[in-house]
């Protein structure tokens, strides 16, 4: 794991209960986040791989939203990962 995504009180963005860090330099992203557990709530950590993979992942997200909160603080997170990675392989290409 990369020293960005093992850090993401510094390096991460903040949507509602959920934080994202994007490692522009590897193309990959993580959420970290929390989930109700039987006692107290359990961090989560799910990293996404690629553009296609995060973008794959905000769609259903994005449809969850309407019921789940949560999902739309993922959806907004997922949505900005994409855009600072196709931003950075814009530069890379320009």
């Amino acid at each position: 794991m990369s020293a960005v995504h093992n850090d993401p009180a510094s390096n991460g963005t903040t949507f509602g209960r959920v934080t994202v860090t994007v490692d522009q330099a590897a193309g990959d992203c993580m959420i970290h986040g929390t989930r109700p557990g039987p006692i107290a709530d359990v961090p989560v950590r799910k990293r996404f791989h690629s553009i296609d993979e995060i973008q794959g992942a905000y769609q259903v997200q994005l449809g969850l939203s309407a019921s789940d909160p949560a999902a739309g603080d993922v959806a907004r997170a997922l949505k900005f990962a994409a855009q600072q990675l196709q931003n950075a392989k814009g530069r890379k290409n320009g």
